[in-house]
């Protein structure tokens, strides 16, 4: 692995303060050099894949064994488990795909619990993530191979590049709560990633003709971030009568499922931009693109990760229509292995995964743990929320579960379950600190509950939303 491989993502990845230092140097890295030789080599896989499904199961093979070879040689917690599982003299490079089922179940609850024991290499070869909390759990903490940004962005770049999306084009970003604290900065241009990026909140109309501003001086065509900003960014867009001058080509929607509703608005405003959707997981485990033509259809990419879908008793779901939880063993970040990893997310099979199609598997209903919502001000302004609450697990303190509730613009309430430890102190915290972060435009009031409510599937719901967000 050369040290352009790991430039990217450790860049992505460093202080504020030390990008900032950098963006000159790197914006003048020719595009290819910037992804470096690894990019490049996983750009051809995906591609020879794509075109040939006997390479592709073939190569999903040799991934699913290597990954236990290593899995068994170095994490005590998975040698222990396969040895249970297959026998102490079980030889990983005879597995075959019907084996994996053989193997448990894994959620984070377990993960967690073995530590640095799931590890497969030594702790100084991979950097620590986390998911971001949601209503119903707190952040995961992982580890992830240091590479694996650039082998990542192979797989991103092969699906935006079927809209024409290209390495050495710039793109709008609207992603990221606020570009600071105080919420004075609200637009920064980042000439390492040629990335215009906007702030989603709180995205007034003033911001909005701003922005638009910005992206007719860079003659910006492009469009990445989260479906909710990008049809808000829209609707404010309505409001002032004004689009971008040059048309837009494209949208590449992340982090949130894109709803019909949703892309239907944006087509109407912004003139037929095609779409570029993915589905995918902090943890690196399952990767899927939508299938040209068929919105809402997704694609596994079979050399990035073996997707399952099973029932609520763990058996596969073979019937076409029916839905299923998605479990994924993942081949892209190996350090801490995911073997048939509960991603908590479901969906409805469309395409059952088989040899004569390379082991891809198709889906619809895509239905991830935390579905995004608006919450609504005072002043009648919709606020995103997907990167309102932050992956410090401080935030979460005391709080074993919590949901969003507002019949009323600008008032919401925290329903919360507190853990062994917590208390009162603990949710009048994170009401404090969601009405700062909000910049006061949201008041945050807790209010203790026995249990947060399920709907279908044992899933809550981010957000309890009660106004009609139609009006908004």
């Amino acid at each position: 692995m050369s040290w352009l491989d790991r430039a990217r993502g450790a860049y992505v990845r460093s202080p504020k303060f030390l990008r900032q230092g950098l963006r000159p140097l790197m914006g003048l890295v020719p595009a290819k050099l910037k992804f470096g030789r690894t990019y490049l080599r996983e750009r051809e896989r995906v591609a020879r894949a794509e075109a040939d499904p006997k390479f592709a199961a073939e190569a999903q093979l040799a991934a699913l064994r290597a990954l236990f070879v290593k899995a068994q040689a170095g994490s005590p917690f998975y040698r222990d488990l396969i040895a249970r599982t297959f026998g102490a003299e079980f030889d990983a490079n005879v597995l075959e795909l019907a084996d994996l089922s053989k193997m448990p179940i894994f959620d984070k609850v377990a993960l967690r619990s073995a530590g640095k024991d799931a590890l497969a290499v030594p702790l100084s070869d991979v950097d620590w993530g986390e998911t971001s909390g949601s209503n119903a759990e707190t952040p995961f903490g992982f580890y992830l191979d240091k590479d694996r940004s650039t082998r990542e962005m192979a797989y991103v770049y092969d699906v935006w590049s079927r809209i024409g999306f290209s390495e050495n084009d710039a793109r709008v970003c609207l992603r990221g709560f606020a570009l600071d604290p105080n919420g004075r900065k609200i637009h920064d241009w980042d000439p390492a990633l040629r990335e215009m990026r906007l702030s989603v909140y709180p995205l007034t109309e003033q911001d909005a003709a701003q922005y638009l501003d910005l992206i007719d001086a860079r003659g910006l065509q492009y469009i990445y971030g989260y479906p909710s900003a990008i049809e808000l960014f829209c609707r404010q867009m309505r409001v002032l009568g004004r689009t971008p001058k040059r048309p837009i080509k494209g949208i590449m929607p992340i982090s949130e499922p894109i709803f019909d509703h949703q892309r239907s608005f944006i087509i109407q405003t912004l003139g037929n931009p095609e779409f570029s959707c993915f589905y995918g997981l902090s943890e690196k485990v399952l990767f899927a693109a939508e299938v040209a033509g068929a919105p809402g259809v997704y694609e596994f990419n079979p050399i990035y990760g073996l997707a399952e879908l099973v029932n609520e008793a763990g058996d596969p779901v073979t019937e076409l229509g029916k839905e299923g939880r998605l479990i994924g063993t993942g081949f892209l970040s190996t350090g801490m292995p995911f073997i048939r990893y509960e991603t908590g997310d479901y969906a409805r099979l469309v395409q059952l995964p088989n040899a004569s199609n390379g082991q891809r598997m198709q889906v619809c209903d895509l239905t991830p743990r935390r579905k995004p919502n608006y919450l609504v001000t005072d002043e009648g302004t919709r606020v995103v929320t997907t990167d309102l609450t932050p992956e410090d697990p401080r935030f979460f303190a005391g709080i074993s579960e919590f949901q969003f509730y507002q019949d009323t613009p600008g008032d919401v309430v925290i329903r919360y379950v507190t853990t062994g430890e917590g208390g009162p102190e603990d949710a009048a915290r994170m009401a404090a600190d969601l009405t700062r972060t909000s910049q006061n435009r949201l008041r945050f009031r807790p209010q203790p509950v026995s249990q947060i409510v399920a709907g279908r599937s044992g899933k809550r719901a981010f957000i309890d939303q009660r106004l009609d967000i139609g009006r908004y």
